[in-house]
């Protein structure tokens, strides 16, 4: 299944950053990138990131939400999504297709 996963990093994370480099980015990045994402954008001027990965179900996540969680000081937002072909299998298995 598809998910988008949205975060917002507050200002406090860049001043933490700053002195030691980029080794909580990079890190947290890499969670992200070995799962192979659909798609991975940053907003710079809302310090945001929107990732979207194709996995058989959150578990799959847990790592990179967790690491998520420890740079960016707050918890993602979490969607599950469909294709349009996707849709209408759903819209029947939950009667109403």
């Amino acid at each position: 299944m598809k998910y988008i996963v949205q975060v917002e990093i507050g200002p406090e994370v860049a001043v933490e950053q700053e002195p030691g480099g980029g080794e909580k980015i990079e890190k947290w990045i890499g969670k992200w990138m070995a799962l192979n994402p659909i798609g991975y954008y940053f907003s710079l001027t809302r310090r945001s990131a929107t990732i979207i990965v194709d996995v058989p179900n959150e578990d799959s996540m847990f790592e990179a939400l967790y690491e998520t969680w420890l740079l960016a000081k707050n918890y993602p937002t979490v969607t599950p999504v469909l294709t349009v072909e996707e849709f209408p299998k759903i819209m029947e298995r939950i009667g109403l297709g």
